[in-house]
């Protein structure tokens, strides 16, 4: 028996080696719901065996958190962080940005380095145009969205209700505007009631170019920065929050233009895993 025990834990130290079992973290309360879990296993740490290249002097050790909880807030419908959430360590950013506006300082960090190497491979013409939001700036977008919502029947109505649903209820009733719960469905298809959205924690930017006049539509993913983003943004720390197919999970449709930071090894292990943030901690 002790011989057949020896062999047993060599054979799974091999395994475990080789990615075959993956062996639990020796932090956490054992439920499998800690921050990194999913069903109580661990998500495949590639981020021990990637490598990464830079074309620029990249200062890694400030893309890495070391999975720090404060970089994995999770705010979302089902886990709204509240109106007196304050993220302590707020800069002004000093990249190209639409208006002026802040970001977690690390994030902010991590951000300039990406930026940088956008640059080098020739993408110059990309802007943050959303960082921090305030649960007090939160409410007043929320409250404008939904008045364009109440104001008629937009394409955004159409994409979230379904066109049967209007032709139904509004078109063949004479209907031209949409009805007060219907406008707030149509809102949180795309905007985060206040207390819920993830720009509160100041750890997300939404990005812009110059021939989108403006608009942050899907259109973004036809731009040469979100083929760049899509194939490195995790090597900064970033992950793209709101991913294609994944709306039942994150409760957003797809955005393109959305990225989060949660630094460099679990941006990794998100990216490779094809995950979400919700998935990647269980929630």
């Amino acid at each position: 028996m002790k011989k057949r025990s020896i062999l047993w834990i060599l054979l799974a130290l091999t395994l475990a080696l080789q990615g075959c079992i993956q062996i639990p973290p020796s932090t956490g309360d054992g439920t499998g719901t800690e921050p990194g879990t999913i069903g109580g296993n661990t998500p495949h740490p590639y981020h021990q065996t990637v490598q990464y290249t830079y074309q620029t002097a990249v200062n890694e050790e400030a893309l890495m958190t070391g999975a720090d909880g404060t970089y994995l807030v999770l705010a979302n419908k089902s886990f709204p962080i509240g109106e007196n959430y304050h993220p302590q360590n707020l800069v002004a950013l000093t990249c190209n940005t639409t208006y002026d506006m802040k970001l977690d300082a690390c994030a902010a960090g991590a951000l300039y380095e990406m930026l940088e190497e956008m640059e080098a491979a020739g993408i110059t013409d990309l802007y943050v145009t959303s960082a921090y939001r305030s649960y007090t700036y939160q409410q007043q977008l929320y409250q404008k969205y939904l008045n364009i919502e109440l104001s008629g029947i937009s394409e955004e109505a159409y994409e979230c209700l379904g066109y049967d649903y209007i032709q139904t209820h509004y078109l063949n009733t004479g209907k031209s505007k949409l009805s007060v719960e219907d406008a707030k469905r149509v809102v949180l298809s795309y905007s985060a009631y206040p207390g819920t959205s993830e720009h509160q924690t100041g750890l997300c930017v939404d990005f812009i170019t110059p021939d989108m006049g403006g608009m942050l539509t899907t259109a973004f993913e036809q731009t040469e920065a979100f083929a760049w983003l899509r194939e490195n943004a995790y090597k900064f720390g970033f992950i793209l929050r709101y991913p294609k197919e994944k709306e039942s999970i994150t409760g957003y449709t797809y955005e393109p233009w959305h990225y989060r930071f949660v630094g460099r090894e679990v941006a990794t292990d998100i990216y490779f895993g094809g995950l979400t943030l919700e998935q990647y901690l269980g929630k």
